[in-house]
């Protein structure tokens, strides 16, 4: 192909994604934790500059340390859930689980989606000799009910 031709299927993929791809302003809120909201005494450009050298200091003592940060940990917990048999959850693993659907929730993120995407892990992540049980219907407020995906 053509630079020409490679430049003209980059702008025609770049317009594509502006208009069909864009990000809706009142997405579900993917923010934790909120920072303060202050006065700004410093120009923006130098506080980034110190953000993103506090970040790389950071990022270097995590590694150094093997630590892992938050997103690590979940992922782990994602995984420790949709790897074990889920007859064998507790009350409480599934009382933390629909915790984290609850926060989810709240934040405006769809229970249903997030279900879904829990299930196709554990299709992707479990041998399917292991998974042949159907998908479990749940509500998750009752401590006698199934895993809710």
């Amino acid at each position: 192909m053509k630079p020409e031709g490679i430049d003209r299927v980059v702008e025609q993929i770049d317009r594509t994604r502006r208009e069909e791809h864009f990000r809706i302003p009142d997405r579900p809120d993917a923010q934790v934790f909120k920072p303060k909201k202050m006065g700004r005494r410093v120009p923006v450009e130098i506080v980034r500059a110190q953000t993103r050298l506090r970040s790389a200091a950071w990022r270097n003592r995590m590694d150094s340390r093997a630590a892992p940060d938050a997103r690590e940990i979940g992922m782990a917990l994602v995984h420790a859930l949709i790897t074990s048999r889920l007859s064998e959850l507790t009350w409480t693993d599934r009382d933390l689980l629909g915790r984290a659907l609850m926060d989810l929730h709240a934040r405006g993120y769809s229970v249903v989606e997030a279900k879904q995407t829990l299930r196709r892990m554990r299709n992707r992540c479990v041998d399917p000799g292991d998974r042949e049980a159907p998908a479990l219907k749940v509500a998750v407020e009752s401590p006698e009910s199934e895993l809710p995906f």
